[in-house]
This record gives structure tokens, sequence and C-alpha cells, in this order.
């Protein structure tokens, strides 16, 4: 091929090398927004009739199926079992606090004592990003909430400017908060009554299904109503309520177990998130540096390549050749800040591993018994659900 026609075929490929490599060094750093929703809360109280009780099933973690699509989400199974627990009680003092609720609980499963259940699966999480798909429903089988809420760490969450006890991601739990309330809003007292009513009852039937399932009626789309409600000197209803008591204690127990949780991981999971987002903000420089050094590296070699096809003279041919040794080391240094890239994502997963090696056996109390829960946490739950399901069956043996 003559040297003036591998020139012209060099030279565009040169040129477009070039172009990407400016593009490369243009983009911009993203912008991190500070949120600024903020929770509404109760300016009176709330009448004891319109308080619902809410139970926050902890969230479907969201881990991809498969090793490969784990580590191209960057996602490490034990950590994100581990925000699984963390998050909804977040979200759980956030509602709570508002003053609009009654009870608002974290547990392992549905509970049939529960006015309104919400549950949660992630989608994204690490230092930048917060991506989560809520859906909530109440007793009745009324859907209140299926969203999707996402959220941008703002820069400064990981400085000392953020309030200390304030979640970098505080304002995806306002909004859920918001939208929650929003619904409840929507509704009259009297069905913010029958709501309750209809968590009662479903838990009677659950109990005593031949004395109470009368009273309780499901349509096909799953909405239950209560036709009427047993007399309230009804002595088998009388003993359900001390079950339901002793469900509630329960209940109570399991969101203590949370919020423990929530406590002891609580510094080394904060690091964790600070951690990822400066490993974030590295691993986009890197990225750039590496792609701009291969690109700018190729361009010198077919610069270097052309400039020896086309030279003239010795002279012009080595300062060619020197173009094309100079592109190969410019290659090889791209490459070896990939490496460098790699050596980044695997402190990510170490520092995950380290905080889900925080996660201890937890002990709690129940009936006056101290009772150590070991293993996970729904090893544990399934522990509480067989002591639970001994009450119970204590309790149906004497109604």
């Amino acid at each position: 091929m003559p040297r003036s026609h591998l020139f012209t075929r060099a030279a565009p490929l040169l040129q477009a090398l070039l172009m990407a490599s400016v593009a490369s060094g243009c983009v911009s750093q993203q912008v991190k927004k500070v949120g600024s929703t903020q929770a509404q809360y109760a300016q009176a109280e709330v009448p004891s009739e319109a308080l619902l009780q809410m139970a926050i099933l902890t969230f479907d973690p969201g881990i991809p199926d498969t090793i490969k699509e784990q580590e191209e989400a960057n996602v490490i199974p034990e950590v994100r079992e581990a925000e699984a627990k963390y998050l909804p009680h977040v979200l759980r003092d956030t509602v709570q606090n508002t003053g609009f609720w009654g009870a608002v609980r974290v547990v392992p499963a549905p509970v049939n004592t529960a006015d309104v259940t919400v549950r949660g699966t992630i989608l994204g999480s690490d230092g930048e990003l917060l991506k989560l798909a809520v859906t909530a429903e109440d007793a009745t089988g009324r859907v209140w909430l299926e969203k999707t809420y996402e959220e941008t760490a703002a820069e400064y969450a990981y400085t000392e400017k953020l309030p200390a006890g304030t979640d970098p991601f505080q304002d995806i739990y306002n909004r859920i908060a918001n939208d929650l309330l929003a619904e409840r809003s929507k509704m009259s007292t009297a069905e913010l009554v029958a709501v309750r009513r209809a968590a009662d009852m479903r838990f009677a039937a659950q109990l005593a299904p031949d004395r109470f399932s009368e009273y309780v009626e499901t349509d096909r789309r799953g909405r239950v109503t209560v036709n009427r409600l047993p007399p309230s000197n009804d002595p088998v209803l009388a003993r359900v309520e001390k079950i339901r008591e002793r469900e509630e204690l329960l209940v109570d127990t399991l969101d203590a177990h949370y919020g423990n949780y929530r406590q002891n991981i609580g510094r080394p999971y904060q690091e964790w998130r600070e951690a990822t987002y400066r490993e974030a903000m590295i691993l986009r420089e890197l990225k750039g540096a590496e792609w701009t050094r291969k690109i700018l590296g190729a361009a010198a070699v077919l610069g270097g390549i052309a400039a020896v096809a086309t030279a003239d003279n010795q002279a012009q041919s080595t300062i060619g050749q020197a173009a094309v040794i100079g592109g190969i080391f410019a290659v090889q240094s791209g490459i070896g800040k990939g490496q460098e890239r790699k050596l980044h994502e695997e402190s990510l997963r170490e520092l995950n591993a380290s905080l889900a090696s925080e996660v201890e056996p937890q002990t709690v109390e129940l009936d006056g018994k101290t009772i150590m829960l070991t293993g996970s946490a729904e090893e544990q739950y399934r522990q509480w659900q067989a002591l639970l399901a001994q009450m119970v069956a204590a309790e149906r043996g004497e109604l």
C-alpha cells in the first residue's frame, strides 16, 4: 500500500481519537443536589381513634441472582442484607416522629395487628445514591402507596455541616412519610376507624376462625369488610384481646431488636457510606484519566505510524518511531490506571465485608424470660414465631 494511502486512512481515525479524548476530558462531575424536603408534623394532638398502627417490613435487599450480576452492580450481599434491616428503622423513626400515627414498628414479616403495612425493595444503595421501591396497604386491602423513590446525597452530607445523627438520605424518608400522610388525610375518621376494626377482626379470625370468621368478609379484589362486631362482653373476644396484647409485646420486642441492630451497625455503616462516596468520586476521576491516556496513547501510535509511513528522510522516520514508542507507553499507563481502579473496587468490597461482620446476636426479654436470638434476623424471628405459636396454641386450647 502506498505510504500516502496509509496516512490518508490513519488521519481520520487519529482525528476521531483526539476528539474522543477532548470529549472525555469535558465530562463534568455529577452535581450533588442539596435536599430540602421537610417532613410534615402534627400541630395538634391527633384523636386516638384516628391513630393507625403501622408495621414496616424489613426491606427486600434486591440482591442480583448471580455472582456476576452482583459484581457488575457492585452489590455485596452481606451489606445489602444489613441495609435491608437498617433503612426501615430510619423510615420508622421518621414516620413515628411526625405525630400522626400510633405505634410504628419494624418487623420481618406481616402481622395481623397492623393497621397499615409498608414494604420496600432496595433498588440501589451506596454512599452516593439511594433508590427504593415502596408500597403500603391497610388492613382493608386498600393500596395506599406504590412508588419508586430516588435520592442523591448532597456534597456536604459527609462533612461536619450535616447535623449529628442526620441521615445523608433523610429527604427520601421525609418524602415517603409525607406521601403516607397524604393518603391518610384523604380518609374520614369513620374510614380510619373501619381500618382499625378490620385489623382487630382479622386477628380475631386468625386465632378463632370458627367464632369470628363470620364477622369478616373478603371480596374478589382482596378487600376486607367487617360486617358487624361481636358483643363487647364476649368472653372469647376478651381472651383474644389478651393474646393480642402478647402479640403486640412480641412486635414491640422485634422493633426494639431492629433499633438495637441499627444502633450497633450505625457507625460502621455511615463510615462505609462515606468511604463508598469518596471511592465513587475517585473512581469517576480514575476512569476519566484511564480512558484519556488510552485514547491519547492510541492517537500517538497512529500518528507515529503515519509519520514513519510518510517520512522523506531518516530524521522524520526516527521522530515517527519515537511517537509510536511514546504512544505505547501512554496506552500502558492508561491500563495501569485501570488496575488502580480495580484496587479501589476491591477496597469497597473489604469495607462492605467489615460492615457485615458487625452484626451480633441479640438478647431480648419477653414475659420476664431472657432469650438469646442467634443467626440472621430472619432466623431470630423464626425463633420468636415458634415461641408465639406455643403461646397461641396454649391460649386457643383454653378458648
